[in-house]
């Protein structure tokens, strides 16, 4: 009985001096690195009169400019588009010479058909490599967890598709042509929308207004130069294989592609905070 009773004493002992040795710790951590400065991710915005101007007044500069330069834009988009195709052997031109999302249409040269529906020995070899990688993602490690993720998906979007194409080929509703307009439709929308973005995570923080712009522009630039030869390597794809991965292509590649590039672009720029939060 008195070992017993001992016991739950000498366990309160032992938590005891756990507590006070990483007291003990805690206390020569804090002498060590008193001088040290709060990282920048836990310090808090202040958000002034002109930070909050700056988030007010960048956005609505930055919108106007992308609205008033849509025709020159668009002009560059349809003019780049148009120069690697040709180069590609892709028979698809522009239907009329517009600089405008709504008139920027594309359709096929001569005689070619416009279709490209997936035939039975593509969709059966598509078929396979799905399963095949599907199941390959099974014997990958908890290391590459986001990827078995992401390759899982592509799978099942992919898996959708064949089975769509399977039993009702012929209500699918887009076309090459379609796809390319939608990609440069949605691609001007996020443009339009990352100055917004940036309106609410970064134009707040202690960074100089000079830096800020040239970062801005810089994202810009990069969607600017990105989206058209985007346009081009799906219109390839699909071009030499079919509309069977149309949905692939829309779904991982497209929009969602499009906002984890900005997210990347918008951590580079963020990183450019200095350390101590000031400018």
């Amino acid at each position: 009985m008195q070992s017993q009773k001992e016991q739950p004493s000498q366990m309160m002992r032992l938590r005891d001096a756990a507590f006070d040795a990483a007291a003990v710790a805690i206390r020569d951590a804090r002498k060590r690195h008193a001088g040290a400065h709060q990282h920048r991710a836990l310090h808090r915005v202040t958000a002034t009169p002109y930070l909050i101007a700056q988030a007010i007044l960048l956005p609505l500069l930055f919108c106007a400019v992308l609205l008033f330069a849509e025709p020159y834009l668009m002009g560059f988009w349809r003019d780049c588009i148009v120069f690697w195709l040709t180069r590609l052997d892709v028979p698809l031109h522009v239907l009329h010479q517009t600089s405008t999302i709504d008139g920027l249409h594309f359709e096929w040269s001569n005689s070619a058909a416009g279709t490209y529906m997936p035939s039975f020995t593509m969709m059966l070899g598509s078929a396979l490599v799905t399963l095949l990688v599907f199941f390959f993602t099974g014997s990958m490690s908890n290391k590459s967890l986001p990827l078995k993720y992401l390759i899982r998906i592509v799978c099942v979007v992919q898996g959708i598709a064949l089975l769509f194409f399977w039993f009702a080929p012929s209500q699918f509703p887009y076309t090459i042509p379609d796809h390319m307009r939608n990609i440069i439709s949605i691609g001007y929308m996020l443009m339009l929308a990352i100055p917004v973005m940036l309106a609410i995570g970064y134009y707040l923080l202690h960074l100089s207004l000079p830096i800020k712009i040239i970062h801005t522009v810089f994202i810009l630039s990069y969607f600017m130069l990105m989206i058209p030869h985007k346009v081009v390597l799906h219109t390839l794809i699909l071009y030499k294989m079919s509309l069977l991965y149309m949905p692939v292509l829309y779904i991982c590649l497209g929009a969602v592609f499009d906002v984890l590039l900005f997210v990347a672009l918008y951590s580079w720029a963020v990183s450019m905070l200095p350390s101590n939060g000031t400018d």
